[in-house]
């Protein structure tokens, strides 16, 4: 009797964890960086008039390079000069240098203004005809939730022979506009095109 009480308790108990782990919601929530803005059909029109101008101008993006702290898929905010906070319900929903990435190479194609951009790694035809090669070592970004983000990075221009034609550090804050981890990821979105259209900028000093 005692046999069948304890596999009868045994039961019981499952049946109740069972029903409170489906009860249980993920509270995880994920985010990925933005279009910009100003992005938009208007600027899609001029970088396809401004290709057509230029002529083929091939650009890659990456790698980005990325600190230590910010090599996670949680989401980092500062909360003080030499403290950081890492989020364990609020992440990132790709690798945060790959949206790094994709933002500046939407920026930076808007820009020059091209449409051929390709985003590290790449292979085969995209490789060969790369004329210019960004490359970017982030050294901080991140941001308080109801304050400002800071976006502070070295980059490269690298030449189709590997040669490097450019190098800059660029240090850019936005204010986040409001509470809250939304206006926050906004403002590392605007952040980043304004790095990008410094990158633009210098590219297109070498296109003459």
């Amino acid at each position: 009797m005692r046999t069948r009480h304890a596999a009868t308790c045994l039961v019981v108990l499952a049946a109740v964890v069972g029903a409170v782990s489906c009860a249980v919601t993920d509270p995880t929530q994920y985010y990925t960086l933005g279009l910009p803005p100003a992005a938009g059909g208007a600027r899609v029109a001029t970088a396809a008039a401004g290709a057509a101008a230029l002529g083929p101008v091939s650009i890659g993006v990456g790698p980005v390079i990325m600190p230590a702290y910010l090599d996670r898929v949680q989401m980092v905010t500062r909360s003080s000069a030499d403290q950081v906070e890492i989020s364990t319900f609020t992440r990132w929903a790709e690798p945060l240098e790959d949206g790094i990435a994709r933002v500046l190479g939407d920026e930076i194609g808007a820009s020059v203004p091209t449409e051929r951009i390709a985003t590290f790694p790449w292979r085969g035809v995209a490789a060969r005809a790369i004329q210019y090669q960004v490359v970017v070592a982030v050294l901080r970004f991140d941001g308080r939730p109801d304050g400002d983000v800071v976006l502070d990075a070295r980059w490269r221009i690298l030449g189709r022979d590997g040669a490097e034609v450019a190098f800059r550090r660029s240090t850019l804050t936005e204010p986040t506009g409001g509470p809250g981890v939304t206006p926050m990821v906004a403002a590392m979105t605007r952040a980043l095109a304004a790095l990008g259209r410094e990158i633009a900028a210098e590219i297109r000093t070498k296109l003459g």
